[in-house]
């Protein structure tokens, strides 16, 4: 529907008695229309290239769609970015040459397409496994955002993106605990979460399991032969991952005091730090709740 006000519209705007026949802006609407990209893309580059062009908001309006389709054709591939790249860029020139809002609607709407797909597919590349590719995806969709409401509110996106990524760093460190690297890249995206979201239920949990995890894997890794002082050396180093891990179970738990996950967490951490009465303690709390309760 929107391709079509569009074609009504421009077709009106470009019939007029000021454009001539042999306007590469009217040829490219028409090689649109006719479903040829290709020509369409070249003539309408050629088009705003022009002075006659360069400050019509319509050209630019017609740019937007004619690489928007060129994005679609062209999904997921370097020529599908570099498309919608320039499909948003006309778009928000032709919303600032506007004045009058005569193509605002379909400038707005488009344009809020494009920048849904870098974040969907943002989304995608990390159930893919590319964080590569999610995080420059993710990246174009704040960009985009911003560019036409620089005051926006982006911190619930910016937290759902970097608690999935944080999980695929998570997934990775936990496929092989010796690629600490993926340890250090899980928890610094977690805390950046609670630094915009510092009641966020999935970061402080995830947070809290990571370091509990990485100071049980530090003792289970000593060799049996290992001597007493590297034993102590690593049970205290593993004590400070315990530590490190209580706060953000507690907050996790203070968030929703009848999660499961959270009161084994506690149990469990509390165990580690041989506090044997609070690790008792949230054992009972445990199986108190009724079992349809627990979830």
């Amino acid at each position: 529907m929107i391709a079509a006000r569009l074609h009504t519209t421009l077709l009106a705007l470009l019939t007029a008695a000021v454009l001539s026949a042999q306007s590469p802006l009217v040829e490219a609407l028409r090689k649109y229309q006719a479903g040829d990209l290709s020509g369409a893309k070249t003539l309408i580059d050629q088009a705003v290239a022009e002075p006659a062009h360069a400050g019509d908001a319509e050209a630019w309006l017609l740019r937007g769609f004619v690489y928007k389709d060129v994005y679609k054709a062209r999904v997921s591939t370097p020529e599908g970015d570099r498309a919608r790249d320039t499909a948003l860029a006309s778009l928000h020139r032709c919303l600032e040459l506007d004045a009058d809002s005569t193509y605002r609607e379909n400038a707005t709407q488009a344009y809020e397409y494009l920048s849904r797909s870098c974040f969907n597919e943002a989304a995608k590349a990390l159930s893919d496994g590319d964080d590569q590719r999610a995080i420059t995806l993710f990246d174009m969709y704040r960009e985009s955002v911003l560019r036409l409401e620089p005051k926006a509110d982006l911190r619930a996106r910016e937290a759902e993106f970097a608690n999935a990524l944080g999980t695929l760093y998570t997934k990775r460190f936990n496929e092989d605990r010796t690629r600490t690297e993926w340890f250090e890249k899980a928890t610094s995206t977690y805390q950046g979460v609670l630094r915009i979201d510092p009641d966020n239920y999935g970061a402080n949990y995830n947070l809290a399991t990571l370091f509990y995890n990485m100071g049980v894997y530090r003792i289970r890794a000593l060799q049996a032969e290992a001597d007493l002082i590297t034993m102590q050396q690593v049970q205290e180093v593993a004590r400070e991952y315990f530590q490190l891990a209580l706060p953000f179970m507690l907050k996790a738990h203070d968030m929703n005091p009848s999660r499961k996950e959270t009161l084994l967490g506690l149990e469990g951490i509390y165990y580690s730090l041989q506090d044997e009465m609070n690790s008792e303690k949230f054992r009972r709390l445990y199986e108190e709740i009724p079992q349809q309760d627990q979830r």
